[in-house]
């Protein structure tokens, strides 16, 4: 009875002709990936490592990908139905751009991952067409996500940061603390005595978290979507409660290292990304299906109201 209930319902999704679809697609990827990112293959094993992905700061691409993957196997059923090989021209252009977009990105570890991604949404769209459209969403969905701290760094690097140091440093003034600021640069005596100089970077006002919010809002929207007004009450919210945490975050981390010191700032650094986000997400991601429950109710409810009373004999 397991057995055949099992089989069922693995072939309600992956019969014969899925499984020579995906392996149509997956074959000329892999040849893509081992001739043109040789790189990809040689890291993985680095990549995967958890010194790597969380000694190292790069939690935000790894786990966007994973929610992509996710959210790629829950629609799996979607994308399949519309898997229709047809050469159209028009895809066939724009698959070949994909691929030559992808090998022809500057070399960077950050972004190896997102080149054999690149290259293999590039094969699909040359394949399937149409069939690409959530496969190309969740693409540039991951895209972004790596993308944008980078172009941060790059082109708005003291910009960026001001928009955590002048409110931090204006409320920790306003509290007493005598911490000097220069720019980037925040120095003070600690009250044990121990002078400390640090730089507030881009990176420390949180481009990553926001990357990643904004990239989880997209998945939320694609798979449970709210009205255009909620939704953007809801997005407004989710930046500003994003932003509010990366700046609760320095606070933590200022008045731990002046009052125990440097040494406690450092240990403190790596949990409160890892810990004040995914609490702020929770929160946010809870107040967002409680919205979605009450527009699926007055939908209901009015729906209900529609329906006709029976006749009375």
């Amino acid at each position: 009875m397991t057995g055949n209930t099992t089989s069922a319902i693995s072939g309600s999704w992956l019969n014969g002709e899925s499984a020579r679809k995906i392996l149509l697609w997956l074959l000329p990827s892999l040849a893509l990936s081992v001739i043109f990112f040789r790189s990809f293959w040689t890291t993985l094993p680095t990549m995967l490592s958890p010194d790597f992905i969380f000694g190292q700061f790069r939690a935000t691409p790894v786990g966007v990908l994973a929610l992509c993957v996710i959210f790629l196997w829950l629609k799996k059923k979607e994308i399949l139905s519309q898997m229709r090989l047809r050469l159209s021209p028009l895809y066939v252009v724009a698959g070949l751009a994909l691929v030559a977009a992808a090998i022809g990105m500057p070399s960077h570890q950050d972004f190896v991952a997102f080149q054999v991604v690149l290259a293999s949404l590039g094969v699909f769209v040359i394949l399937f067409g149409k069939a690409a459209r959530i496969p190309s969403i969740l693409v540039a969905v991951y895209g972004f996500a790596i993308s944008f701290p980078e172009l941060i760094k790059t082109y708005a690097e003291s910009e960026y940061s001001q928009t955590s140091i002048v409110p931090v440093m204006s409320l920790l003034h306003a509290l007493g603390y005598p911490i000097g600021v220069e720019g980037q640069w925040v120095r003070f005596m600690s009250s044990t005595g121990e002078a400390i100089s640090v730089t507030i970077t881009s990176a420390c006002a949180g481009p990553a978290t926001m990357s990643v919010f904004l990239s989880i809002f997209v998945l939320m929207m694609m798979d449970s979507p709210l009205p255009p007004r909620k939704a953007v009450v809801l997005f407004l919210v989710g930046v500003v409660g994003t932003w509010l945490q990366s700046n609760i975050r320095l606070i933590i981390l200022m008045l731990l290292a002046y009052h125990l010191g440097s040494g406690a700032m450092w240990a403190a650094h790596k949990w409160t990304i890892y810990g004040l986000f995914p609490l702020w997400y929770l929160l946010f991601a809870y107040i967002y299906f409680r919205q979605l429950e009450k527009v699926r109710s007055a939908v209901k409810k009015k729906q209900a109201q529609q329906v006709p009373a029976p006749e009375k004999k």
